[in-house]
């Protein structure tokens, strides 16, 4: 009893280090279902074939069969991924059974095709019924612990048949359950990190890009695009605002000049806070008229926006400086675009300047 318990104590190892380890390529990847793109359920299906057959290595073997816990990276598979998912590890996985087979003992090989069709098949048809949770995982162990045990039933004597039954179905349970967890807390892990990732690269208040992020867009430029221009946006007398309505109320003027300087960029430009009433917008792949067409039309919008904050409709007035690249280092682009924000204020506010 204890030598069994041992190999099925190993398999538990096993599975836990192979399923942290399987799990990196998908951590920034959306969660997987049976309607996933192709590739990632393939990909699962071949991962879990690939748990499943290491697990051969430690199975014990008894009158030409071997014992293992191979029936939980199948079923999770097809938790997970669907029938494709469960089909394409358990074809894999029969594939590196075969080359398993010593001695002629091809008993042990019918079991394991019997057992994965008596198992994928029923568990796929339920697949389509019911939903990713712990109850339809346990529905799936089920099955395999009555598949396994009908496997084992004709090939053991009574006096090993019941009590490596009884091991399997425990440890089948508590290792389904347990690898469910650790998938699921890897899956909340990494979906923090992410999330706390994309608080530090946007701005609080108005939702957009913050300076971190714009100056790693920045530092890339050189690299992604031949040729970019940055426009800074600026708020004309905005401490005015401030001071006559209240500090909530310019944050209000702010989130909604943000979302309306993203409405009027294109998807590939990238829109961010540069600091305190400050905006700035990077053009990859922008052209010097491209750049002067939509500052104007920022500045065209803007002054005729209703900007609707607690304290009613207000109406503002916006400055900026752009610069294209010309091939010049991007620190210098950003230093021109900051001297024709510079010289728009110093000319009156409410324009937009090129720097030359």
């Amino acid at each position: 009893m204890l030598t069994i318990i041992n190999s099925f104590f190993i398999d538990l190892c096993i599975l836990f280090t192979l399923f942290t380890i399987s799990f990196l390529p998908f951590r920034n990847r959306p969660r997987l279902t049976p309607h996933s793109p192709l590739k990632a359920r393939v990909l699962l299906g071949v991962q879990s074939a690939f748990i499943a057959t290491i697990l051969l290595g430690n199975a014990l073997h008894l009158e030409g069969v071997l014992i293992d816990l191979r029936a939980i990276p199948i079923t999770l598979a097809v938790l997970f991924g669907g029938w494709v998912s469960g089909g394409v590890a358990a074809v894999l996985f029969l594939i590196g059974r075969f080359f398993m087979i010593t001695n002629g003992e091809y008993v042990g090989f019918y079991l394991a095709i019997a057992t994965m069709v008596a198992l994928v098949l029923p568990a796929s048809l339920l697949r389509l019924k019911l939903d990713n949770t712990r109850s339809t995982l346990l529905v799936f162990t089920t099955i395999g612990a009555i598949v396994f045990g009908a496997a084992i039933y004709y090939t053991l004597p009574l006096d090993l048949f019941y009590p490596i039954l009884l091991v399997y179905i425990v440890m089948s349970y508590v290792g389904a359950c347990a690898a469910y967890r650790l998938l699921q807390e890897l899956r909340r892990h990494f979906e923090n990190v992410q999330h706390q990732q994309q608080l530090a690269r946007t701005d609080a208040l108005t939702g957009i890009a913050n300076r971190r992020l714009l100056n790693e867009a920045m530092a890339n430029l050189t690299v992604e695009a031949e040729e970019y221009a940055l426009i800074l946006v600026d708020i004309d007398h905005f401490k005015r605002v401030n001071d006559t309505y209240g500090h909530d109320v310019g944050d209000d003027v702010l989130r909604e000049l943000g979302m309306l300087l993203v409405a009027e960029s294109r998807e590939d430009h990238l829109v961010g806070r540069f600091g305190g009433e400050e905006f700035l917008i990077i053009m990859p792949n922008a052209q010097k008229d491209e750049v002067s067409r939509l500052a104007e039309s920022i500045r065209e919008k803007v002054s005729t926006f209703p900007f609707e904050t607690s304290a009613g409709t207000l109406h503002i007035t916006v400055s900026l400086g752009a610069c294209h690249s010309n091939d010049i280092e991007v620190d210098s682009v950003l230093k021109h675009a900051d001297e024709a924000l510079y010289h728009a204020k110093e000319s009156g506010r409410n324009r937009f300047i090129l720097a030359s």
